[in-house]
């Protein structure tokens, strides 16, 4: 008979256990926590600036409406504004 053999794949658990596994996890959460921060710090930009600006800057480079800004976009487009407004 024609038998496959396959390799077993063994996955390593967590190698880090005790103060060293707590450290990591915490370092983990900040992380997590900081990325967080700034995604609802892009969110909240995108959010102020006006719909007409976007459309405006973006020169019809978005593909469809509800596609999300990138965040380079959004700081160039930012940047912008705050310049226009200030030849207000």
């Amino acid at each position: 008979p024609n038998l496959q053999y396959r390799k077993k794949v063994h996955f390593r658990t967590n190698p880090y256990t005790g103060p060293q596994a707590v450290s990591i996890a915490r370092r983990n959460a900040r992380e997590r926590n900081r990325v967080k921060q700034v995604n609802d710090g892009f969110n909240a930009l995108r959010r102020h600036l006006p719909a007409s600006v976007v459309a405006a800057l973006s020169g019809g480079a978005r593909r469809g409406s509800g596609k999300k800004l990138s965040k380079v976009d959004t700081l160039r487009m930012v940047v912008e504004y705050i310049r226009y407004l200030q030849q207000l």
